[in-house]
């Protein structure tokens, strides 16, 4: 593959992430506009949490409603509009989507089992505290995966990787002032795929989502600070500053320092949202 395909590839594997951002719930609308010398598509995301404040969402008949209840319910938790410890009504939200208990408790089910949701007899539903223990092991997952990724992807970073992930640093910063938290993790995100990318390794970038969906509960809530965000870029910058230095060890060093990070944000933000938190 040539430096121009997988350059392409790399941006179109992008923006198919940032339009499923939220696997399926995502109304978007699309603008162009040059930055740093390339053209970069803006998806401008809006989830149905607002329907489903109104009291009604729609789900698409062609695919499984438990699949649709899941994702809605998760998304909503991961970004904590639905907060750690608050219920969880099986009757409001058979209301909501219009549909029986069934595929409503195949959801919350899954959503147990991944760790979002606890289930009490006699008692009741709830949004899951974040659990330390559980985000620290997700993170060990995630440092060993996206430290390797930076490591390899400065053995293949050209000039059009380097322009791409600026331009993409520069969304970040105008997300950061504008204190727009949902495009800047969205943004945050495109960062590091553009890395698997470059490394010619995007099937992992599957992985790492996977393991770090515990942490992205904390991210949320961290991008509501403009400090945070800030924070997050310079990292970002030198990332790229090893990356544009083609130096596979200075790229890994700086991925591990940024991702090393997270226990920095936990000691802020838990004195501030100590409900939300277990050590468990």
């Amino acid at each position: 593959m040539n430096v121009h395909t997988l350059t392409v590839a790399c941006f179109i594997c992008i923006l198919v992430y940032k339009m499923t951002l939220g696997k399926g719930w995502v109304a978007s609308t699309e603008t162009s506009r040059r930055i740093g010398g390339v053209y970069v598509v803006d998806i401008e995301t809006r989830f149905a949490s607002s329907r489903m404040e109104q009291g009604s969402v729609r789900l698409d008949r062609r695919r499984p409603a438990a699949d649709q209840v899941y994702r809605f319910l998760r998304d909503a938790i991961i970004t904590c509009r639905l907060e750690p410890n608050e219920a969880i009504s099986e009757n409001r939200i058979c209301g909501i989507f219009k549909i029986s208990r069934s595929p409503v408790r195949t959801a919350i089910t899954r959503l147990a089992e991944d760790g979002l949701i606890e289930i009490y007899p006699q008692r009741g539903t709830f949004v899951a505290p974040i659990k330390l223990k559980q985000v620290h092991e997700a993170q060990f997952a995630r440092s060993a995966l996206e430290v390797s990724l930076a490591e390899e992807a400065a053995r293949h970073w050209t000039d059009e990787h380097s322009i791409l992930i600026k331009a993409n640093l520069e969304l970040q910063a105008h997300h950061a002032k504008s204190s727009d938290g949902s495009g800047f993790f969205s943004d945050n995100e495109a960062f590091h795929q553009l890395i698997a990318c470059a490394a010619q390794l995007e099937g992992v970038w599957a992985t790492v989502q996977s393991v770090k969906m515990l942490w992205d509960r904390i991210g949320h809530i961290a991008n509501r600070e403009s400090a945070h965000t800030l924070d997050i870029i310079a990292e970002h910058w030198a990332i790229v500053k090893a990356l544009d230095q083609r130096h596979p060890q200075m790229a890994a060093d700086a991925m591990r320092q940024h991702l090393q990070s997270v226990d920095q944000t936990i000691a802020r933000l838990r004195p501030l949202h100590e409900s939300y938190f277990s050590d468990q």
